[in-house]
């Protein structure tokens, strides 16, 4: 099964923090399972950074890191862009919005703990609820 990481689940994994992602846990320590990373989580990261409100390594240090714990990158396409314009104004975060429309073009699970993201209908059946 193919996932997408919400960023917070990112960042979670790579901290350790094993409480937060309890629910998860079994997903991504399932070998079988493709977890991917957008490139707008990475676009995310480095805005917050720069606005001082994460701390991590450098950009290509952080995709090297990411690459190391097997998870895959998803790249944006014009697909996920087209797919913004059928979808509601339900949330105000252009980085989630992104995020859910890659995974309903992509028809992968989003995992995230957002309760923002499942009042979207098409996400009743890609995301995963706490």
């Amino acid at each position: 099964m193919k996932y997408l990481l919400d960023t917070c689940i990112l960042l979670w994994c790579l901290e350790g923090n094993t409480k937060k992602l309890t629910p998860f846990l079994d997903i991504i320590e399932d070998a079988e399972n493709d977890l991917a990373v957008s490139v707008v989580t990475y676009w995310e990261i480095v805005i917050k950074q720069s606005l001082g409100k994460l701390d991590l390594p450098p950009l290509d240090e952080l995709i090297e890191i990411v690459k190391e714990t097997g998870f895959s990158t998803m790249s944006l396409d014009i697909l996920h862009i087209r797919q913004l314009e059928k979808m509601p104004l339900i949330h105000n975060d252009p980085f989630d919005r992104l995020l859910i429309a890659q995974s309903v073009v992509e028809q992968v699970i989003l995992l995230t703990t957002d309760e923002k993201i499942l009042l979207y209908p098409e996400m009743r059946v890609y995301s995963l609820r706490v």
